[in-house]
């Protein structure tokens, strides 16, 4: 008989990290009744353990030989086939067998991985393979597993421990989330170095400049608009976070684009659906992993609000309405009538809606029922979109004034005057309840979220502070109309932590934030991501 009955150790039909470690065992036999057989064995991989290493067999006695799969230690490293030597030899009893004893043994043992495959289309996927050639998926391998997980993912698809990354998605702007209440919990700090930006330098020429959209941050991907005027043509493009390589570009149909200073797209995290709609009201949805192209439509109007996704529709703010899409074809399901022009995106929470009116008016809309729940009277118009906050609605009129509505009825909790000279942008909410005005005046206004207390004023910039402000742990930022980046520390001291150029100003619906990136168009025509120092 053999020494050894198995000699390939086959888990291609296994999925790493799926429970309990695989295992395969071979039987290693000592079949010589005057001999020892002293046997060594070396795992091959990190991935995979082969135990025991070294032993001895007793004359006419077995011995198990398990291989264990453990993909955990590939460290996000492709599992690739590999060969492991084990090697016997006989050892003499007594002296007078010495003479008799068979030969040394060298036997070449196979391990084949397990064949990874799409999560999405289940396709077997080639070695070290980053993107399934079958439906376009992009992969993330597990960096604790190995198993291939699409980008969208936060943890790993066979184990749900294993985590793949931690970042909140960006998905649209302001705010980052739906409610528009986003921000990061964990400082990003005030020193900021570029990563990478796009193009490399602003032009010579500042009519031959992009006008980008403010750009999103999901899925480690930067995906900005912009409007090439001396091409006449507009586009949406996807970069790498880290690298700035592009991964795809879609050329909008309507040369006009989005409107660069509020106009901003909407993802959805959970299917990676892009949605944007165009100053002159072409809707399109694009699947944001692979740059394809699913629908398009229309809606009446201009466009100068962004997008917003909710869980059963697309919200489109077009001249004096709001429109209602269907996400899956684009089609119009409802039509939202208001007293004038929409110019602010809208802001969901569940399924009510708030928009923020030039007609001095902030409107909620019930999405399930299609129905207006009811509007209230500011003293002022609107250019910046709502907030939403534990039962609050948080509005700024260009006459400077700060609203807080009860969210299921609108009567107003609570009014504050911040700057005579009008706000422009959308307060940001800090971790701590802090609101964040950015006011014309060059100053931002820390009000209490609850109680509507004008808490302090910091002068930040001589020119107006025309961008949305973020939150990042207790650090905020804020653009101002000098073409500087600048950051208001938890002492509240103002620090300017990055100069695009003079006269350049950072587009209106703010930076992005994912992780330790933060990412700006400015009106130079450069698109900026920006990490932590």
């Amino acid at each position: 008989m053999p020494l050894i009955d198995l000699t390939t150790f086959d888990f291609s039909q296994d999925l790493p990290g799926d429970g309990a470690s695989p295992r395969r065992a071979a039987t290693v036999r000592n079949d010589d009744a005057h001999a020892v057989l002293h046997v060594g064995v070396r795992s091959p991989a990190p991935w995979v353990e082969i135990y025991p290493q070294e032993f001895a067999l007793a004359p006419l006695s077995v011995q198990t030989l398990v291989a264990e799969l453990r993909p955990e230690r590939a460290r996000n490293s492709s599992l690739a086939p590999v060969k492991a030597a084990l090697h016997a030899q006989y050892l003499a009893v007594g002296a007078q067998d010495a003479a008799a004893l068979p030969p040394d043994v060298a036997i070449e043992l196979s391990i084949v991985p397990p064949v990874a495959s799409c999560p999405n289309c289940a396709a077997a996927l080639p070695e070290g393979t980053r993107e399934c050639r079958r439906c376009g998926e992009r992969i993330r391998l597990c960096p604790v597993c190995g198993a291939p997980n699409t980008w969208i993912a936060h943890t790993c698809r066979v184990n749900a421990t294993h985590i793949l990354r931690t970042e909140r998605d960006w998905t649209t702007s302001p705010g980052g989330r739906p409610a528009r209440d986003g921000g990061e919990t964990l400082p990003l700090g005030i020193q900021l170095a570029r990563r990478w930006s796009s193009p490399a330098f602003p032009v010579t020429n500042a009519a031959d400049a992009l006008e980008w959209s403010a750009p999103l941050l999901t899925f480690g991907m930067v995906i900005a608009a912009a409007i090439d005027s001396v091409a006449g043509r507009a586009f949406i493009q996807s970069f790498e976070l880290t690298t700035g390589a592009a991964l795809w570009e879609h050329e909008l149909s309507d040369a006009r684009g989005l409107y660069p200073d509020r106009g901003a797209m909407s993802i959805d995290p959970t299917d990676g659906m892009l949605y944007a709609a165009t100053l002159g009201g072409s809707v399109t949805a694009i699947d944001a992993i692979r740059g394809a192209i699913r629908w398009t439509s229309r809606v009446q109007g201009a466009v100068y609000g962004g997008v917003l996704t909710t869980p059963g529709a697309l919200l489109v703010p077009a001249d004096d309405s709001l429109f209602v899409l269907d996400r899956t074809d684009g089609a119009v399901r409802h039509v939202f009538r208001l007293g004038g022009r929409l110019d602010t995106a809208p802001t969901v929470e569940n399924s009510a809606a708030f928009a923020a009116c030039d007609d001095s008016h902030v409107y909620a809309f019930d999405l399930d029922h299609l129905t207006e729940t009811w509007r209230t009277a500011a003293d002022g118009p609107f250019n910046a979109a709502p907030i939403y906050h534990n039962g609050s609605v948080y509005a700024a009129t260009m006459a400077g004034t700060v609203y807080a509505f009860d969210a299921a009825t609108g009567a107003v909790r609570w009014r504050t005057l911040v700057t005579p000279k009008g706000v422009t942008a959308s307060p940001a909410l800090s971790p701590d309840g802090l609101l964040f005005v950015a006011g014309n005046d060059g100053f931002l206004h820390m009000i209490s979220a609850d109680a509507g207390n004008l808490i302090r004023s910091r002068r930040v910039s001589a020119a107006p502070l025309r961008t949305a402000p973020v939150c990042s742990g207790t650090t905020v930022y804020a653009g101002s109309d000098d073409g500087n980046l600048y950051a208001l520390d938890a002492d509240y001291t103002v620090h300017r932590i990055y100069e695009t150029t003079p006269g350049a100003r950072i587009a209106s619906a703010g930076p992005a934030l994912y992780g330790d990136t933060l990412a700006c168009a400015a009106t130079n025509g450069v698109l900026y991501v920006l990490r932590a120092a």
